[in-house]
């Protein structure tokens, strides 16, 4: 199973609404962190890490050449 890589997650809010984030996502133990890149004037100015309990989100995988063994 993959552990880290780009992908999308979607993420179900206790109220009932779900959001989506996109961009480098690794799963450690029962968390999965999302780093997004922040981008300031079209060019990459930083990034942010959020981090979702495991339980209450989707990871969808997109295809890389490498993928850990």
């Amino acid at each position: 199973m993959r552990n880290i890589g780009t992908g999308k997650v979607e993420y179900f809010l206790p109220d009932g609404s779900r959001r989506e984030l996109e961009g480098e996502v690794e799963l450690k133990g029962d968390r999965v962190v999302v780093t997004e890149i922040i981008f300031i004037n079209g060019n990459p100015g930083g990034a942010r890490e959020i981090n979702i309990p495991s339980n209450l989100c989707v990871v969808y995988w997109k295809p890389e050449v490498y993928d850990e063994v």
